[in-house]
């Protein structure tokens, strides 16, 4: 077996490799790692059993940039690389296995929109694998899609996850097409990056999310694709949420970068297509619904989400709050709060969730709703003094809208 190399160092019997943090992907790494190795692997539960106990010896410790605990860019030791760094390591040998390109793409704003588009433009031509927030699928040329898995977060171990599917499966793949939180594994042909705006702690409040991804991009096999580099407006007529036009150039952008047909990336631009839960509407009789209940709200979305309605004719109602569960960053209540307050005279609020709570115990004073989305909207319709209007759902929640 030819072992796997990394910094350099082949992974023989010789060799303690340290695995830090189960959480996030720490597991998948170690199996990994004994798939191409012959090394030791002990597994650190950063935030379970170990947590708080002694770091055992190594020979090379492998651990996330969010980790307040051995992190790669503080501890400025060659012994202790990244889960990124080391992913794209064996990235590259499932590359070689299914003979597809990869395409990474990162970002704090935009990352899921720009591979959902970008999937559906790819996948009219190619056959595609793709791990998002909303899981892994396999799409045909012909554009169909199928779930392989809906369990898997974008922590890049799990991109090893995906391949690993599609080896077993016997998938033919032509582009390995990956959403990866706090930067590049370093393997993609291709990596894509969304935006550093919305910038948030990690690492316990020593780094930036914005350190670890430009840390990142210091050891790339392929190049960098950025908003900047996609030119002018888009073409007439395509119309998506008001956020979204920037994803949209961009998944156009590396789309033409990957040889898709301009008819193709016409075709998909111009579709009614919608992101679920990024901007989303939703027809409920007289009323919109307008799904923004995805784990990026902060303060600028919010913002920009409430501007937006207030454009459509009737009641404008603002359902804020929900579920802390699926993000890497804080959510500002202050800021949040004071959002509300300001545009209190023009829209109609309500909280909801462990967010809601929180903002109630802060001070805000607006009335507090229980149960899922369907329920929430069904009740804020009753209270209302209209006939018709639009009612925003910011916050990824418990229960989807549907």
């Amino acid at each position: 077996m030819k072992l796997l190399r990394i910094q350099g160092t082949p992974l023989d019997t010789e060799k303690t490799i340290l695995v830090i943090d189960l959480t996030h992907g720490g597991r998948t790494l170690g199996r990994a790692i004994e798939r191409y190795s012959t090394a030791r692997v002990l597994l650190y539960d950063l935030y379970g059993k170990d947590k708080g106990s002694a770091i055992p010896d190594f020979d090379l410790c492998i651990s996330p940039l969010h980790s307040p605990v051995m992190n790669p860019i503080l501890m400025r030791d060659e012994r202790v690389i990244s889960h990124h760094r080391a992913t794209g390591e064996i990235l590259r040998e499932f590359k070689k296995h299914l003979s597809c390109r990869i395409v990474e793409i990162t970002g704090t704003k935009g990352k899921t929109s720009v591979a959902t588009l970008l999937k559906m433009m790819l996948g009219r031509e190619m056959r595609v694998l793709s791990l998002t927030s909303r899981g892994v699928e396999y799409t045909t040329c012909s554009n169909h899609s199928r779930f392989l898995r809906r369990d898997l977060s974008i922590t890049p171990a799990h991109t090893l996850e995906a391949m690993a599917i599609a080896e077993s499966e016997g998938l033919e793949v032509d582009i390995a097409l990956f959403e990866v939180s706090l930067g590049f594994t370093g393997a993609g042909d291709l990596n894509v990056l969304t935006s550093l705006r919305g910038d948030y702690p990690i690492a316990g409040g020593m780094l930036k999310a914005s350190d670890a991804k430009k840390y990142t991009m210091t050891d790339l096999d392929g190049e960098v694709v950025e908003l900047d580099d996609s030119g002018g407006a888009l073409p007439g007529g395509m119309r998506f949420g008001r956020r979204q036009q920037d994803n949209l150039k961009l998944a156009i952008y590396t789309a033409e970068k990957l040889g898709v047909s301009i008819d193709t990336i016409e075709a998909v631009s111009a579709s009614s297509s919608q992101i679920p839960s990024r901007m989303e509407i939703i027809e409920n009789g007289d009323w919109v619904v307008v799904d923004d209940s995805n784990p990026a709200f902060d303060v600028e979305n919010l913002t920009q989400g409430i501007e937006e309605i207030l454009e459509v004719e009737g009641e404008h109602i603002v359902i804020v709050g929900g579920s802390y569960r699926g993000s890497c960053s804080k959510v500002d209540l202050d800021g949040v709060r004071r959002v509300i307050d300001r545009y209190s005279g023009k829209i109609r609020f309500y909280l909801s969730g462990e967010m809601g709570q929180d903002l109630i115990r802060a001070g805000a004073a607006y009335p507090f709703l229980e149960g899922g989305i369907d329920a929430m909207v069904d009740d804020v319709r009753e209270r209302s003094n209209g006939n018709k209007g639009v009612i925003l759902i910011s916050r990824k929640q418990e229960e989807g809208y549907r």
